[in-house]
């Protein structure tokens, strides 16, 4: 009986600590992907990966290439040494259209939620690796306009995620160095 409530006790944990995040039920037209994307808000569930323009995932993801191989090449700039530096993630396809795997800053995966293809892109990198996976996701848009109809979608994809504490940090009112 103590086995059975401990493995009880275990499962209720993990399905607590599992991240599941909405995603589209669309199909993913990689092609369309491609071109200029300028981060306009992040967020995570962990404010050590954003608190600081240096911390480990605050990056400003630039462009999105798909390669000849359906791989997705993720361009983001980043505050190190003291200037911003451009960065070149490549994302491995796996079985499920939207994740790729990557293998930047403690960060393994890399999570497309939702996309417009013309306006917006909710875009997730992930470490799958730890019993509480840590999230810093973004919203990214085509043009630097502000839209608060797509910031309120981004904030609502985290909604099932009620049981997390989420922080959010606005770029579209903010001015960072690295922020192109």
């Amino acid at each position: 009986m103590p086995c059975l409530l401990l493995t009880l006790g275990v499962a209720l944990v993990c399905s607590v600590q599992a991240t599941d995040m909405p995603q589209t039920k669309q199909n993913l037209e990689l092609p369309k992907l491609a071109g200029t994307w300028h981060s306009m808000a992040m967020a995570t569930n962990n404010v050590s990966l954003m608190v600081t323009v240096k911390s480990a995932l605050r990056v400003h993801v630039t462009s999105l290439w798909p390669t000849p191989e359906d791989h997705l090449e993720i361009v983001l700039h980043r505050w190190e040494n003291n200037s911003c530096v451009e960065k070149k993630v490549l994302g491995e396809k796996t079985e499920n259209p939207k994740k790729f795997k990557i293998n930047y800053m403690g960060a393994n995966e890399a999570m497309l939620l939702d996309t417009d293809y013309d306006n917006f892109l909710f875009l997730c990198l992930t470490d799958t690796t730890t019993r509480i996976q840590c999230l810093m996701c973004q919203y990214l848009a085509r043009v630097l306009v502000e839209d608060d109809e797509i910031m309120k979608g981004f904030i609502r994809a985290f909604r099932p995620l009620h049981k997390r504490l989420w922080y959010l940090l606005d770029l579209r009112k903010t001015e960072e160095p690295c922020h192109f």
